[in-house]
């Protein structure tokens, strides 16, 4: 990062998201004290994302938070990320989360008078003022609205509710539904009245599934403005700024042998410097693999510990041909100095792999 984009990043006040890889692409975290929007369709990850911005805020930053869900009930969220190590129940019995389950069911909804959120913001001020909460999540924009049409109202009561969490002075996250083609919302609103927007989207290309992230707007900060793959897995949701990453990482001039003397001789140095990238080009049969074994062996026969990533061949194939050449990886695998990582390269997306 540039000393310009810093003094642009560090211009507002901002609360770190939670979600790993995120607050690299946001220069610091989400805009404290005003609402960011998450838009996406179904299976993005809205729900989770906003779970996770909760549960760091109140475990690792002292924040408490709340959740007003009008989809999910309090006990279906608990047990959807409770595989994440995520601790619903304990945090809400220490004041930490409340979560509020609003039902919201349209062929139940008689109007009688003007619409407003008045309740609304009655029944989320308490919960807040219950705890001090400095987070709040509302998921999703759409249930909350789905007794009403795109009318005047509509567009009010939006605007409305989102100066009221301003006025609040909370970091809000707030949920919606992707719109038709070409629209980011449903309402084509909630963007105009965020200080900050990202959008999901989980894509098939060529039969492979990828999540992608995208800020499409921060008020008052500078922010990356590719598309990032993310991923969710077994310890949450983690953002992968690829394009993101800079150029100023620290080099070393120790060098490290490529396991073939000859090369060791040509290259001058009698390797290669740790930390540097090598690509070894060539069609099949011209012995990249080997070369690589001998690379790993090199640093296993130094006592040092080497993983091995292979997209074609399973360890034990690679085990069993370098035996041909003088290797014995396999001493390596059993003596802990080598792990092998196999899969084919079209099993996962990019993120995945990564």
């Amino acid at each position: 990062m540039t000393i310009h984009t810093k003094a642009m990043a560090a211009q507002i006040l901002k609360a770190p998201s939670g979600v790993a890889g995120l607050d690299e692409i946001t220069f610091g975290g989400l805009p404290a004290g005003r609402p960011t929007l998450i838009a996406g369709a179904a299976g993005c990850g809205k729900t989770l994302f906003a779970l996770t911005f909760l549960v760091k805020g109140a475990t690792e930053h002292g924040e408490p938070g709340v959740l007003m869900s009008f989809e999910e009930r309090a006990q279906d969220l608990v047990e959807n990320v409770s595989s994440l190590g995520y601790d619903l129940p304990g945090l809400m019995a220490e004041n930490k989360l409340i979560i509020d389950y609003v039902r919201v069911e349209r062929s139940e909804i008689e109007l009688s008078g003007e619409y407003d959120l008045e309740a609304l913001f009655i029944r989320l001020g308490h919960a807040i003022d219950k705890i001090g909460a400095k987070r709040v999540v509302l998921d999703t924009l759409e249930a909350l609205f789905s007794g009403l049409g795109d009318g005047p109202v509509l567009r009010a009561e939006l605007r409305r509710l989102f100066q009221w969490l301003k006025d609040r002075g909370v970091t809000a996250m707030i949920t919606a539904e992707r719109g038709a083609e070409g629209q980011l919302t449903r309402h084509g609103l909630e963007e105009y009245v965020s200080d900050c927007v990202i959008a999901l989207d989980n894509r098939v290309e060529e039969q492979i599934t990828t999540r992608r992230l995208r800020v499409m707007k921060y008020r008052g900060s500078a922010h990356g403005t590719n598309e990032y793959p993310f991923l969710i897995d077994q310890g949450g949701i983690s953002v992968l700024p690829v394009t993101s990453a800079g150029l100023s990482h620290s080099i070393s001039d120790e060098v490290v042998s490529s396991g073939i003397g000859g090369i060791d001789a040509m290259l001058g140095i009698g390797g290669y410097y740790r930390g540097s990238s090598v690509l070894l080009s060539g069609p099949s049969g011209t012995g990249k693999t080997t070369f690589g074994s001998h690379f790993v062996n090199a640093a296993c026969v130094a006592g040092q510990k080497a993983i091995y990533f292979s997209f074609e061949e399973s360890p034990e194939q690679i085990v069993r041909n370098m035996q041909s050449v003088g290797l014995d990886l396999g001493a390596h695998v059993a003596g802990g100095l080598l792990r092998f990582e196999s899969a084919r390269p079209s099993l996962f997306g990019l993120e995945m792999h990564l």
